[in-house]
């Protein structure tokens, strides 16, 4: 057999030969060209590049009742560099500036190659997006994180929606037969290629296919696969796809666990990346919250790249702290549900604020003067030369205590030789 990669989640072994037929409707047995396992945002943009590129019969199998995928829940923040005519320089300027601030947030690990590939072609990738039907609003922001201003949004409500209906109604127009309920129970090499079997509506399924494309996410939810690789992710801690523990988080590492009995060997699986999710924290850009200790004191700074404000939540003693923002900035889709739960509170003063968080109500509000100084001023000094970029212009505020939650990090593997 040839060698195969697993390359993140998405796992693709290329296709060849003649292409079959498309099937109109499901059978408990059928072929197909390309067989894509699982339907969030990069399982169905897989389908569409696979019938782009001329496979006649492409199909995929999503094991939930809906569209899934942590991208449709997401903010939806998506960097990207736009090259535009005759700025050649700049934009040249602008991917090398991307490249290097995606080796410096991922410390040296990643794959130069696929890091350079994914820079260059991001413009390429809000283009296509935009062709899709997708609007986006005028300026790019700086993510939480990520370091400059090169993130698009649609809204700050409902990005990740916005993404994924975009390629659902694209996948739709390409007559590509989408699956739910479709469960995956095992991934078979055959000499024309691979036998997929499950159960769909309580039925057994074979899919013979010549390709298959593995887009199941990640393992957030799989707290026995997560915890072997970092001991502190346990039960306790839950994921951004479920911050309060009564939701469903579909990622399980199914994909993982079917190229690991390809043959694929699995790299990074330790690179998982915790962020403060589930509390006060109401957006998802630079420059509207302020990161506070339990006494009121700053204790990072908030433009930092998210492994090093990570790192300073799981230092401080209950690793919890407070995010205080006015009511002026723009927030994100939670906010709702955070007032309704209590989560976050609202305060027409600093001292209010001050004594809602149970600090000091006469020195918390020098503590917000001299942040609001250093954001006039373009400064962070003690913790760090990077401005905070906006001072706090509201009379009105809301703060919320932050807990600890988790994202996993892309998973990489190695190909190995197939076992003869």
């Amino acid at each position: 057999m040839k060698r195969r990669n697993l390359l993140g989640l998405l796992s693709v072994i290329p296709f060849a030969g003649p292409a079959l037929s498309s099937t109109a409707e499901p059978a408990d047995e059928w072929e197909s060209d390309v067989c894509v396992i699982g339907a969030g945002l990069a399982g169905l943009t897989a389908a569409i590049a696979a019938k782009t590129a001329g496979a006649a019969n492409v199909c995929v199998l999503e094991k939930e009742s809906l569209l899934e995928g942590h991208s449709t829940i997401s903010t939806g923040y998506f960097s990207a560099v736009r090259h535009m005519p005759g700025h050649d320089a700049e934009y040249r300027a602008a991917v090398d500036s991307m490249i290097a601030d995606m080796e410096k947030t991922g410390k040296g690990l990643g794959n130069p190659e696929l890091i350079r590939i994914l820079a260059e072609n991001s413009g390429a990738a809000y283009d296509w997006m935009t062709s899709l039907g997708v609007t986006w609003l005028p300026d790019p922001y700086e993510a939480l994180g990520g370091l400059v201003p090169r993130s698009y949004l649609t809204s700050f409500v409902n990005g990740g929606y916005d993404y994924i209906f975009a390629v659902n109604r694209k996948l739709r127009e390409m007559r590509i037969p989408l699956y739910f309920g479709a469960e995956v129970t095992r991934v078979t090499p055959t000499d024309a290629g691979y036998v997929v079997s499950g159960s769909r509506l309580k039925k057994k399924f074979i899919v013979h296919a010549k390709t298959v494309i593995l887009a199941t996410g990640g393992y957030t939810a799989n707290v026995e696969l997560r915890s072997k690789y970092d001991p502190r992710l346990t039960r306790e801690i839950t994921s951004t796809a479920n911050p309060y523990g009564d939701g469903l988080d579909t990622a399980t590492g199914d994909g993982i666990l079917f190229g690991e009995a390809l043959g694929a060997e699995l790299l990074d699986m330790d690179k998982i990346l915790t962020i403060p999710f589930s509390g006060g924290r109401l957006t998802n850009y630079v420059g509207a919250d302020v990161y506070l200790d339990e006494q009121g004191h700053r204790f990072v700074n908030e433009q930092a790249p998210m492994e090093t404000i990570s790192q300073a939540v799981w230092k401080l003693p209950n690793h919890r702290f407070w995010v205080v923002t006015d009511a002026a900035s723009a927030k994100g889709a939670s906010r709702s549900v955070k007032l309704l739960r209590g989560i976050v509170k609202t305060a027409d003063t600093l001292e209010d604020v001050a004594v809602g968080m149970r600090v000091n109500p006469k020195e918390f509000p020098q503590t917000m003067d001299r942040y609001n100084s250093y954001a006039r001023a373009h400064r962070t000094r003690s913790l760090g030369e990077r401005s905070s970029r906006r001072k706090s212009r509201s009379r009105r505020f809301i703060t919320g205590l932050s807990g600890r939650l988790f994202i996993s990090a892309t998973a990489v593997s190695r190909s190995t030789p197939d076992p003869v």
